[in-house]
């Protein structure tokens, strides 16, 4: 959809190679904050909310939400900002959403990391084959529901994301940053956008399509992840002829925020292994 409004976060030189940040649930620019500061000396690093979350517009229909809008919001973006093609790096909803805009427009994608994430076709596949997937997969379901996903979430002051983010021992995320995320969460209506990506998405059959564009893609897995099991990896091989898997130990979900310098590291060693 042309015109919806998007904001982003924005540093490092307009001169060089564009790099877009897609973040996933519950989640905005903020969860970023560590590539942007890594990247800025050789991107022009764009971290983007997601429609419907942060400061982008929140429309209101679930409809709004069907993933062929949500990829067509970074391609227009990537015009609007002068550019032809861009870097993609993405984590859990966003890593979807970077995999179907590499699916649907491979031209414009120069590089697509996803990290902590899947294609829909992989999660489709991996839920109904794959019992352990399926009950990781457990809140698909229940946030399919109307207004009982945003009770659950907003639970004794959003602890979802205290749960999500404040790792025993880790120094990277503190009780400041997990408030960074309750400000923005807490606000009215905050919480139905970004779960009306599920309620407008659920699929029972898989896209079977193989896929032999020459698009550098790379799957970064979190051994720890409770949402996603490694068996996806084989799923999405078996999807695309150009790919490569990455499983980091020690690291859950939000990986790229806990481990920041492996996490930073790995995306740096890859686009430095495709000249970009």
């Amino acid at each position: 959809m042309e015109g919806i409004k998007l904001h982003y976060v924005e540093s490092g030189d307009p001169s060089k190679p564009l790099m877009i940040f897609l973040h996933g649930f519950p989640e905005f620019w903020y969860s970023w904050r560590y590539q942007i500061l890594e990247f800025k000396k050789d991107y022009w690093c764009i971290a983007v909310d997601m429609r419907g979350y942060g400061d982008s517009e929140r429309v209101e229909d679930v409809s709004a939400y069907k993933l062929n809008l949500l990829i067509d919001d970074i391609k227009y973006l990537v015009k609007e900002l002068g550019r032809e093609k861009c870097i993609l790096v993405s984590h859990d909803w966003g890593g979807a959403i970077a995999n179907a805009i590499r699916n649907s427009y491979p031209e414009i994608v120069s590089a697509l990391i996803m990290l902590a994430s899947m294609s829909t076709a992989a999660s489709i596949h991996e839920i109904w084959n794959n019992s352990k997937q399926f009950l990781m997969s457990w809140y698909f379901f229940l946030f399919r529901l109307p207004w009982l996903p945003e009770q659950f979430v907003s639970m004794n002051d959003l602890e979802i994301h205290d749960k999500i983010l404040l790792v025993p021992g880790n120094t990277y995320v503190d009780k400041q940053d997990v408030e960074c995320y309750k400000y923005w969460f807490c606000k009215p209506y905050a919480l139905t956008p970004p779960i009306n990506y599920y309620r407008a998405n659920f699929d029972y059959i898989a896209n079977d399509k193989y896929y032999k564009d020459n698009v550098p893609m790379l799957v970064v897995h979190a051994a720890k992840d409770l949402y996603i099991n490694k068996t996806v990896l084989e799923a999405m091989k078996k999807q695309y002829e150009y790919i490569e898997t990455v499983i980091v130990d020690g690291v859950g979900h939000a990986l790229q925020q806990h481990d920041p310098d492996r996490i930073n590291k790995i995306i740096r060693d890859f686009l430095a292994k495709n000249n970009l």
